[in-house]
């Protein structure tokens, strides 16, 4: 999907200035996300592999905790909405998640 590099490493530096957990959460988004970017698609879809549950999952906790917290934090809860929507294979969804990443990272200034 292309729409990852567009907040990506905007949402990197923001992390960095999260206080401890909402850090590490941030980064494994991020991370998680670099991951995605670099695999296999078909139609613009990502193809399926081992593991892909599990990364569901994960992030659907990470977006969770990301959400609950501070403003500065909810960039990087978009960016993991638009994780999940990539790999249940909805592009829509994600790149509108992408966008609203975008937008956040603009309201604070990035």
């Amino acid at each position: 999907m292309t729409a990852y590099p567009l907040v990506l490493d905007r949402i990197s530096e923001l992390a960095s200035e999260l206080p401890g957990e909402e850090r590490a959460h941030a980064e494994r988004v991020v991370q998680l996300c670099r991951e995605l970017l670099g695999r296999e698609r078909e139609a613009g879809k990502l193809l399926p592999v081992a593991g892909d549950l599990d990364k569901k999952r994960e992030l659907g906790r990470l977006t969770e905790l990301l959400g609950r917290r501070a403003s500065k934090a909810l960039p990087a809860a978009s960016l993991g909405r638009a994780a999940l929507a990539d790999l249940s294979g909805d592009l829509r969804s994600a790149q509108a998640a992408c966008s609203d990443s975008d937008a956040k990272l603009a309201l604070l200034g990035r």
